[in-house]
């Protein structure tokens, strides 16, 4: 390997070395809305509206996402977001995606819903990180919502 290529390499990893890797603190994802698109006898399909929270000194470009959301601690949903968005510094973004749920567990989610308005929810996933490297980062959030709001309205606790 000639010196040239041997000095371009050194610079691009010392480069590379002072990039932070990951991101100090993870980012915050909460469930903002659920409405329904497409209703058909084995499936639903929601769009889904999540806002991304970043809790960094440093903007998160975020070119996409997927998530799985349980609702007292069964599953729900899973969904995916293509949608490319830029969370500034210490800032907020929402992002739009599609979830599907079977009517099966839609069915057991309203039949065994308790008599209070109260649903606890889990939510996580991935947001996929714009840029070379195909870097990532996790999310998991816990909450409250009303059922019945959020499959048309916004969720009550994050």
């Amino acid at each position: 390997m000639s010196s040239k290529w041997l000095t371009m390499l050194v610079l691009a990893l010392g480069l590379a070395a002072c990039t932070p890797s990951e991101f100090a603190e993870p980012p915050e994802v909460v469930l903002v809305s659920m409405v329904p698109m497409d209703v058909s006898l084995m499936e639903q399909r929601l769009a889904v509206t999540l806002r991304v929270r970043n809790p960094n000194n440093v903007p998160m470009s975020v070119d996409g996402m997927r998530f799985a959301i349980d609702v007292n601690g069964k599953t729900f949903a899973k969904g995916t977001s293509d949608k490319a968005v830029t969370v500034p510094r210490l800032g907020e973004a929402e992002v739009e995606g599609t979830a599907h749920v079977s009517t099966t567990d839609l069915v057991r989610q309203v039949l065994g819903a308790p008599a209070s308005s109260g649903l606890a929810y889990r939510m996580s996933g991935t947001l996929f990180l714009a840029g070379a490297g195909g870097r990532s980062a996790g999310f998991e959030t816990n909450g409250d919502f009303d059922f019945a709001s959020a499959l048309g309205g916004a969720a009550k606790k994050n």
